[in-house]
């Protein structure tokens, strides 16, 4: 049984059974213990809490220690139990145990769940009530500093992410309690937060507008200037937006405090920033169902990356969904384009200066105040470098978000993915052919080259026979649409037997490079594969559109890579979104797009100098 066992790791690490102490024995089994309440519910594996008790450097009996601890924790924690049946509270699975207690006992739960209550109502804009959970929630933490844990767990991050909660959830209740005019009721946990957090802007201008507003000016100008003092010698910065708005309240007097609008009244608070490229002035056509998705996602996760292929749309979507979730964000958006960069250095100096950040300090440091979504454009040939960078990122900046686009996915254990496939071949509406999506597009876009422009009953049908050709991909459908401009319908038609060819505009203004002509796009995702990928991608030219893997052997089965399994190899073309892949009774089959399996054939055939300049491949590799 497991009693009326409760958990508490926000202050001393102890188990209480109803009001009586358990006894968890030496500090190696209060941490194990430790460990296992941080993630309670969730199996954690025999590595990971060797790991986590001893570093890099395990006793040689580590894991029959490690065994021993749980045996002797089971037997504190259920002492009536024989001992075959003590699994009621740490059960165990393959190479794994988990804490099996419900989540409201233990205190980490329990907060986490009042804390995200919280936001939920200053969403739907109960503040009042919002703001008694957080009180509730704050004072679940009986040590700030952990210092139970810290001693138990030294250098564990997720101590330090855990403590990382606590500022986030002070500082939500201070910035509430300034909102709803409660100043004097959070000074104490403003004051707290401020002495554990002396570099954190939002932190101090939050503790300096309380302490105007409950009389105590003349100190928050002397708070004022050892922190501006501080922040120069350490970090070399001056202060901040915030930091200088909470002095200018306090040089101006109360006659210049904006008053705290009424509840509900949206239009009357400050509005967020939108820094870096904005979303196109159109609407997009067709990704009504992607767009109200990719909100969705935005809400329940924080690194959100939109996949697919080349010219699909990626980035006109991820700043629509970017646009729509806009105003949730305190920070607002900051929007980077790195389709010209070519280093790690090159995304961190683009995001500092579009935010206007020193040179010095860490960058997730300088964000971790934010309450922000930050958009990595065009990550493709920076894949690692910007996984790396996003992970540190929302790890240190609790509110900070991000969105990415790019052919294939970050890697990220919690990054969700929304693979964005081209234009539906379905129409939208109840007008047949021409209320297809990418009908509509090429009219819209064709309009825009040609005014006057309408696609009629006599053009209906070869406008529907363009766009397939095209497979449907609103890249090549408006670079389509563009040549409208001098040519005729039956024209284009007829170019279209070659589309690497015809679709090139590298005239065109307000575009990338690898977005000016079809044959760029691809180029660009060829760029990205790895030596293998690339040989093996090259060799599918040979094969029909629709293949299994027994052809893929056949034409790739002398690779210079041998030793890899060709399904590998394959897995990494259909992550990179250049195959796609279903299984039917356990069998795999291969799909390419047409453009790219053209591309793929003219690379074969040693004609890539026509399409990208590269080199082209050898016919054989040996």
């Amino acid at each position: 049984m497991k009693r009326q066992l409760s958990v508490t790791v926000l202050g001393t690490v102890q188990v209480h059974d109803g009001t009586a102490p358990v006894d968890l024995g030496p500090s190696k089994q209060r941490a194990l213990l430790a460990l296992l309440a941080l993630q309670v519910g969730e199996n954690i594996p025999v590595g990971t809490l060797a790991l986590a008790l001893w570093g890099d450097d395990p006793p040689p009996s580590g894991s029959h220690l490690l065994h021993t601890y749980v045996a002797r924790l089971r037997r504190a924690l259920e002492p009536g139990s024989p001992r075959h049946a003590r699994t009621n509270v740490i059960a165990s699975s393959p190479r794994a145990y988990r804490l099996q207690l419900y989540a409201d006992q233990v205190d980490l739960a329990r907060f986490r769940r009042l804390a995200e209550a919280a936001r939920e109502l200053v969403r739907r804009d109960r503040r009042s009530a919002a703001f008694e959970l957080l009180v509730a929630a704050v004072a679940m933490w009986t040590d700030p500093d952990l210092t139970d844990l810290r001693a138990l767990l030294p250098g564990e991050e997720a101590v330090a992410a855990l403590r990382r909660e606590w500022v986030t959830a002070c500082l939500d209740l201070v910035t509430l309690g300034l909102e709803l005019d409660r100043p004097a009721e959070v000074l104490a946990t403003a004051e707290h937060l401020a002495a554990a957090e002396p570099l954190h802007e939002a932190v101090q201008a939050r503790h300096l507008t309380v302490l105007a507003r409950t009389g105590r000016r003349a100190q928050a100008l002397d708070r004022f200037a050892g922190i501006r003092s501080r922040l120069a010698a350490e970090l070399g910065i001056e202060p901040g937006p915030e930091l200088t708005a909470a002095h200018r309240e306090l040089r101006d007097g109360p006659a210049a405090r904006p008053a705290v609008p009424p509840p509900g009244c949206v239009a009357s608070r400050p509005r967020s920033p939108w820094r870096g490229p904005r979303p196109g002035i159109t609407d997009l056509i067709g990704r009504e169902t992607d767009l109200a998705r990719m909100t969705g996602l935005l809400a329940d996760h924080r690194v959100v990356t939109v996949a697919g292929p080349a010219g699909c749309g990626k980035s006109a979507l991820a700043l629509a969904a970017a646009r729509r979730v806009h105003a949730g964000y305190a920070d607002g958006v900051l929007s980077v384009d790195l389709a010209a960069a070519r280093t790690p250095d090159d995304v961190t100096r683009e995001i500092r200066r579009l935010l206007r950040l020193p040179e010095r300090g860490g960058l997730p440091r300088l964000l971790a105040d934010r309450h922000l979504l930050l958009v990595l454009d065009n990550v493709d040939h920076l894949t690692d470098s910007c996984a790396g960078l996003v992970d540190d990122v929302v790890q240190v900046g609790r509110r900070v978000s991000a969105l990415v686009t790019s052919r294939e996915p970050l890697g990220l254990a919690y990054e969700s993915v929304w693979r964005l496939s081209p234009l539906p071949a379905l129409a939208t509406g109840p007008d047949g052919v021409r209320g297809m999506p990418a009908v509509q597009l090429f009219a819209r876009r064709a309009a825009q080259a040609r005014p006057g422009f309408e696609v009629g009953a006599k053009e209906i049908g070869t406008v529907a026979v363009i766009c397939g050709l095209l497979d449907r991909l609103p890249l090549a459908v408006e670079l389509a649409a563009d040549r409208m401009a001098d040519e005729s319908l039956d024209e284009l038609l007829r170019r279209l037997d070659d589309p690497l060819t015809a679709l090139r505009r590298p005239d065109r203004r307000g575009r990338p490079a690898h977005q000016t002509s079809l044959s760029a796009a691809l180029q660009r995702s060829l760029d990205c594969l790895t030596p293998a990928e690339r040989w093996c991608f090259v060799r599918l030219g040979a094969l029909p559109r629709l293949f299994g893997l027994d052809e893929v052997d056949r034409v790739c089965g002398a690779a210079p890579w041998w030793r890899l399994r060709t399904s590998v190899v394959l897995d990494g073309l259909v992550a990179k979104s250049l195959v796609t892949v279903r299984h039917h009774a356990g069998r795999p089959t291969y799909a390419m797009l047409r453009t790219v399996h053209q591309f793929a054939a003219r690379l074969l055939a040693g004609e890539l100098g026509q399409y990208g300049g590269a080199p082209a491949l050898p016919a054989r590799v040996g």
